[in-house]
């Protein structure tokens, strides 16, 4: 080997590393700007149900009879549909549990189906009256902003749905 040659490889070694520590302070530039990005531009976390009432009794404008109305209406609302949850759950994981089954009973599994939408309609007619009740203490204007409100977002009183419980 000569002299020349050695001082060439020596050369392209000293390249290699040139170019893997530029490599590797890019990635780690880019890795660090990506964090940063993250960091900055995050999503906003959901409001709590208790939040969003108040956010929306808020926008609302309530006078102290109509927010004592929509305290109670609030209340009532989560704990029918708290009710409502708990007597379909147990027909909705009866009606899972019956398809689970090798031979699965079509029957069965229909009965189970609509005794759960015959308690959801039963309650969902007294969440209805609950809801006209309250909006009739509303001005015209009010009911029109609850209304989109109440579109407009997850409905405060409602339970948050667990991730790993997909018969709800």
């Amino acid at each position: 080997m000569t002299i020349a040659q050695t001082f060439a490889a020596h050369g392209a070694r000293r390249q290699l590393w040139r170019v893997l520590l530029a490599l590797s302070l890019a990635l780690n530039l880019f890795f660090m700007a990506g964090a940063l990005w993250i960091r900055i531009h995050s999503p906003v976390p959901p409001i709590s149900p208790a939040q969003r009432l108040e956010q929306m009794a808020g926008e609302l404008g309530l006078d102290p009879q109509q927010q004592a109305a929509f305290d109670q209406y609030s209340q009532t609302m989560r704990a029918r549909l708290q009710s409502m949850h708990q007597a379909i759950h147990p027909l909705i994981a009866e009606t899972w549990t019956e398809l689970a089954k090798p031979q699965a009973d079509e029957t069965r599994v229909m009965q189970l189906l609509d005794q759960a939408a015959q308690t959801r309609r039963h309650f969902l007619g007294g969440l209805t009256t609950t809801t006209l009740a309250f909006l009739a203490r509303l001005t015209p204007e009010q009911r029109t902003k609850f209304v989109a409100l109440v579109h407009w977002g997850p409905r405060p009183w409602s339970p948050p749905r667990d991730h790993r419980d997909g018969a709800r």
